[in-house]
């Protein structure tokens, strides 16, 4: 069994969800057998020490508040720690955008999840969706606004938008757990939606509204996909945004998803389709909307997808046999099989400019 670091909380606006997850994954990979070294991130980014990290873990806090630790020394909580490989639940920017996979590149350190590439791709709504699109996968109707353009003209801006029937769902480019998210049901209330979007990254994605269900399928692997159940989302509200999911605990998850045989089947096939066109490996939920009775739509990709009490991820496997333990334990074994094969990538450049300095 390996000693695994768990990294949780962060500065995202996601920061109190992460600890939720990390309570939930950091019990599972003790049941599997794994050592757990819990490394709580502060509000402001930095690496907090074991007492902390643990009393978070703990249920003791629920925020980890700023610290005045400088950067660097702060670095050494997780340099120190002397683990396996790293298994990060930091949702959201700063975390599952490619940034703490990068040092952990850098780093030289294994690490749970999808890579640089794949991370940031999910994480950017907009460069996601041209992604799928160009890969010829369905994705909704949608455009999107540079921040630079609507703060120099919003008139223009939105004048330059395609044609979209409304309501439309405005949405930071980048964010997660649907927060900055706004419904809009008229053209004169675009501009405001916009703003408020811009609140929380500095592009805009806009897509035609979807009078549709909304379903989820988790995919695990590495080299070889595979795909979970579907299940279902019933939002307690107009649609399933940040209150829906953290606070009033309304929404009605359906584990499996009342569907008929071939539309679970290419829920299933697209689910994988779309996580390999982004180059991912090891976990990710895929979102979709189905409208009417065979219209799938990609929604989003999850690359770091929550792990909550409540959360879809995990709850897809276990209805199809795969056990929280066990999921996490599949996940820290690709983690070390992408490693090794990314090793011994370096090592052949290596032999390669060896032979041409030869």
């Amino acid at each position: 069994m390996a000693r695994v670091g768990v990294a949780f909380g962060g500065r995202s606006v996601e920061h109190q969800v992460s600890i939720r997850s990390a309570r939930t994954v950091i019990g599972a990979l003790v049941e599997a057998g794994h050592e757990v070294v819990p490394l709580g991130i502060s509000q402001n980014g930095r690496w907090l020490p074991a007492t902390d990290s643990q009393r978070a873990v703990e249920g003791d806090l629920d925020t980890l508040g700023a610290v005045d630790t400088p950067l660097a020394p702060s670095l050494s909580h997780l340099l120190d720690a002397s683990i396996d490989t790293l298994f990060p639940v930091v949702h959201g920017t700063w975390g599952e955008d490619g940034t703490l996979q990068g040092l952990c590149e850098m780093l030289d350190l294994p690490y749970v999840g999808a890579g640089v590439c794949a991370s940031a791709l999910a994480m950017d709504k907009v460069l996601c969706k041209r992604q799928l699109e160009s890969s010829g996968l369905p994705v909704v109707e949608y455009g999107s606004i540079r921040g630079s353009s609507f703060e120099a003209d919003p008139e223009k801006a939105v004048g330059e938008l395609p044609e979209l029937p409304f309501p439309v769902f405005v949405k930071p480019s980048i964010g997660g757990s649907s927060v900055g998210v706004r419904r809009v049901e008229s053209p004169a209330d675009l501009p405001s939606a916009i703003a408020f979007a811009l609140r929380f990254d500095a592009n805009v994605l806009v897509e035609r509204g979807v009078q549709g269900r909304e379903l989820e399928c988790s995919v695990l692997g590495d080299r070889r996909l595979e795909a979970s159940a579907v299940g279902e989302i019933l939002p307690g509200n107009p649609f399933y945004d940040y209150e829906d999911k953290y606070l009033l605990d309304a929404a009605e998850l359906r584990i499996p998803a009342d569907l008929p045989v071939d539309v679970t089947a290419r829920i299933r096939t697209l689910a994988v389709d779309a996580f390999d066109a982004i180059g991912g490996h090891g976990m990710a939920r895929v979102d979709f909307l189905l409208e009417g009775e065979n219209d799938l739509f990609i929604n989003e990709i999850n690359t770091l997808p929550g792990f909550t009490s409540i959360s879809m991820y995990p709850k897809l496997w276990e209805e199809v046999g795969l056990s929280l333990p066990d999921l996490v334990d599949r996940l820290v074994a690709i983690a070390m099989a992408v490693y090794h094969r990314r090793q011994t990538l370096d090592e052949g450049i290596k032999d390669w400019l060896a032979q041409l300095e030869g």
